[in-house]
């Protein structure tokens, strides 16, 4: 395969670039001059160019004004710059070029909104990962690291913005031509540019000024924003030991946006939901939301931004960094809301379901094809890497780590590093082998299985917890083992290791801050069930989540997790509840065409009705002021789950609640809204269906559209769902959006017969959005993660023969899913009818 890479002798030093932008014509113009330096003769000089018009083309070196030979490689993305003598040393790459500001979120592109009962747009960008080449010719590799002066031309009435602060302002008439001042070295993929109307919020932090930018009308909602930001700016500052490095940071909102924000230095973009607080709209959950994304892109100023990784393999440097400090920052100012027990839930939970398949990838993964620079986006790169880092932590103490992870910073900033370079630091600091154990944790793939037995000592044994066959590879794993009152910690490497043992419970990963799955013996899972109740919360999760991992690897039976799960009929902690009741919803959904389900759901609806009825009994429907984060979360789950389990008290309330909602006869709490929307949608019929969707054209916040977009997807019935899947490919669905219907119609199992055909009638609609990069991705994890049945994985390898992809990790992971998915239901159908049929419950 040809390489991805472009020419190592040819450098870029600065880019001056120009662009005039017109909104009405949806359309760009622009000038650049690139300072290069040439270290070997060569002929032909290569650069990134996607989608661009290249209206001329001039190279300047030793006076002489060299016009070159333009030609295009639309699928290498690249354009070769041929001359007829061979140059060396510095020169200036002159090109003037036109482009589209398109509508895939990527690049350049347009954002629409409404003012005034009319539609607007604005302009902004999104260059990462490799697509700053479609807003302009460049050297589109983060290792290329320059510095920019940037020039917008727009309409006198707009605002521009950039990565720096703005240097002059010219108005020429109607238009005017906004510079900013230059910016340090920095790759392209961390450039920004925008232009459209916005308001400001701002403040500054220890010399820093900061804004919130906003639409029009929207800035009341940026305070809580500008709030944290500062409180997260300082603490990073101290962290790391280094200033904020520019003299300006914006947060932008943004209503067009496919990620959830993007780290452009001292100009970060956010989807509005994920910026915005209106204390009578925005829920507890989206609050927390807030808090962690801006923690994480503030990072990125310092990790990211002042240090780059030097190629894509290492992508987790920027996003598994990010994402562990964010939950330090955030738990620093919010301790109340114990957020060490939401990383175990939405860090190593989906990590460790990625990482148990055989097409999972190593933290830090060869990239070879431009599709896997996108494909590597996912929890591995970020919750895994984090979990990593988190466990790395516990072993070469906070103090040493903090002095290593500022040591790293400071050596390598401007400039780009590796892996290697931060396992130097850390080693220098903690005088402890942390190559030695990080490289087995980075470079391989998967994660262990301690499988613990008890005989005179305590055995345990390390394998690969995969799907299927695993491999030979062993983990240097950082112990920490609780028994009865006693606490060993140590290394385990090798094979097996023994170690003294008492007749009490044994919990190993004692903490759950270690990054691999437990297999107890009987005896052992046994008097763990007895002491259960006496295991702090991140155990008890640890516990119950391990062995339903076993289950769908088919290591245990389905039967075994259920009588192990009964000793949780009291538990009160919402980290447990949550992965209880999705297991459950699993169960459901893999199972509800089996020709039992009917038998059994009476029985299994109620699995856990003990802990979640006392739950709302002791929360009650209302929330209240001043309660905590714990207890806004757990009446949400306790009412998801009894409408889930059709109780007929929580359905009834429920449309009680939605039609005085509708009606504008009373307000509904944003920390309740979502869970009686679902339920009002999974019992309700067109007219229910047709009042939702009212509701969406109308919608009071982003936060409010997700809810009812996710809702539509909720319907019991077949024709309805089919329409749900309509709307999301019309108009009034922004791209953004598309994947969260999707995926909500993809989660019914009602969904199963006429999600497939529908997909196969509309795949010409579907395929535009592979120029949005992840959010075709997600409609593809989506769709084979529908499927349940040998049948269906047939039909759909089918489809894909005849409708081929680039995807090939996303693909190759997707199935191997549906497979273990299938391999689970085979093995378990019998024994789950059996369990449930023959009366046994776990309330």
């Amino acid at each position: 395969m040809k390489s991805l890479r472009l020419p190592a002798f040819i450098k870029p030093m600065h880019y001056s670039l120009f662009f005039d932008i017109d909104l009405k014509q949806c359309a760009f113009a622009g000038k650049e001059t690139i300072d290069i330096e040439i270290t070997k003769p060569t002929k032909a000089i290569v650069v990134h160019a996607s989608g661009l018009n290249i209206q001329s083309a001039l190279l300047v070196h030793g006076g002489e004004r060299k016009k070159p030979k333009t030609t295009v490689h639309a699928r290498q993305e690249t354009v070769t710059l041929q001359l007829n003598t061979a140059v060396k040393g510095k020169a200036q790459l002159c090109i003037e070029f036109t482009g589209r500001l398109n509508d895939d979120l990527l690049g350049f592109y347009r954002s629409a909104y409404v003012k005034d009962g009319k539609k607007c747009y604005l302009a902004t960008t999104q260059f990462e990962a490799p697509y700053a080449r479609r807003a302009f010719p460049c050297f589109d590799e983060p290792e290329l690291k320059a510095t920019f002066d940037v020039s917008l031309a727009t309409d006198r009435n707009l605002q521009a913005l950039s990565n720096m602060p703005v240097r002059s302002e010219v108005v020429d008439g109607d238009r005017k031509i906004v510079a900013f001042e230059r910016t340090p070295r920095m790759s392209t993929y961390l450039l920004y540019m925008a232009a459209g109307e916005f308001e400001f919020l701002e403040g500054s932090s220890r010399g820093t000024k900061m804004r919130i930018v906003t639409l029009p009308g929207k800035k009341e909602q940026a305070a809580f924003a500008l709030d944290i930001a500062k409180k997260f700016l300082g603490y990073f500052e101290d962290y790391s030991g280094i200033r904020y490095p520019l003299p300006k940071l914006d947060m932008i909102a943004l209503p067009d946006f496919a990620a959830g924000a993007m780290e452009n230095w001292g100009a970060i973009t956010y989807r509005e939901v994920y910026l915005l607080f209106d204390p009578s709209m925005t829920s507890t959950a989206i609050k927390q939301r807030i808090a962690m994304i801006i923690a994480h892109e503030l990072w990125h100023m310092w990790s990211g931004d002042l240090v780059t990784m030097e190629w894509w393999d290492d992508l987790w440097l920027n996003e598994s960094f990010a994402t562990y400090m964010a939950y330090k920052a955030v738990d620093h100012f919010f301790p109340e809301w114990r957020l060490w027990n939401d990383f175990i839930r939405d860090e190593m939970e989906r990590a460790f379901d990625d990482d148990s398949l055989k097409t999972t990838h190593p933290v830090a993964v060869s990239v070879k094809d431009p599709h896997q620079i996108e494909e590597i986006f996912d929890a591995i790169s970020y919750a895994k890497g984090g979990s990593v880092l988190r466990m790395l932590e516990r072993y070469v103490g906070e103090k040493q780590f903090r002095s290593g992870v500022s040591a790293y910073l400071k050596k390598h900033q401007y400039g780009n590093a590796t892996s290697e370079n931060l396992w130097d630091a850390l080693a220098e600091a903690s005088e402890k082998p942390i190559r030695k154990v990080a490289m087995h944790w980075i470079k391989q793939a998967g994660h262990p299985l301690i499988e613990v037995s008890r005989n005179k000592n305590l055995l345990l044994r390390q394998r690969q917890f995969v799907f299927g066959k695993a491999s030979r590879s062993t983990w240097s794993i950082p112990l920490l083992i609780k028994s009865g009152s006693a606490v060993t910690s140590g290394l385990f490497e090798g094979a097996k290791k023994g170690l003294p043992a008492t007749d009490s419970w044994c919990k190993v990963n004692y903490g759950q801050a270690g990054f691999y799955r437990v297999q107890y013996s009987d005896d052992l899972m046994e008097q763990l069930a007895a002491a259960c109740t006496q295991l702090p919360v991140a155990d008890r999760w640890g516990l119950q989540s391990d062995l339903f991992s076993l289950c769908m690897n088919g290591d245990v039976g389905i039967d075994s997790y259920f009588r192990f799960i009964a000793a949780y009929g009291q538990e009160r902690e919402y980290l447990v509840l949550s992965s209880l009741y999705g297991s459950m919803k699993s169960i459901w959904y893999v199972f509800f065409h089996e020709k039992f389900w009917k038998e059994t759901w009476p029985a299994f609806k109620k699995l856990h009705d003990t802990a979640f009825r006392s739950a709302l009994d002791r929360l009650g429907w209302d929330p209240r002021q001043g309660e905590s984060k714990q207890d806004a979360l757990l009446r949400d789950l306790a009412l998801r789950y009894l409408g889930f389990a059709e109780d007929s008290g929580v359905i009834t309330q429920a449309n009680e609640k939605f039609e005085a909602y509708r009606t504008n006869k009373a307000k509904l709490h944003p920390d309740i809204k979502a869970s009686v929307f679902i339920t009002v949608a999974a019992q309700g019929n067109e007219e229910t269906y047709e009042c939702m969707l009212s509701l969406y054209r109308e919608f009071r916040s982003p936060e409010e559209a997700r809810t009812i977009l996710v809702s539509l997807g909720q319907f019991r019935n077949e024709r309805l769902l089919q329409k749900t899947l309509d709307f999301a490919v019309s108009a009034e669905v922004r791209t953004q959006d598309v994947p969260i219907v999707f995926a909500s119609v993809a989660a019914n199992p009602l969904s199963r017969r006429i999600l497939l055909p529908w997909v196969k009638k509309n795949w010409k609609k579907l395929e535009r959005y592979k120029k949005s990069g992840k959010i075709f991705i997600h409609l593809l994890e989506t769709l084979i993660g529908s499927r349940a049945s040998r049948e269906e994985e047939r039909e759909l390898r089918s489809f894909f023969k005849t409708h081929p992809l680039a995807y090939r990790m996303t693909l190759a992971r997707s199935f191997e899913r549906l497979k273990r998915t299938i391999a689970w239901r085979e093995k378990n159908r019998k024994a789950l009818a059996a369990y449930f049929l023959a009366g046994a419950t776990n309330a």
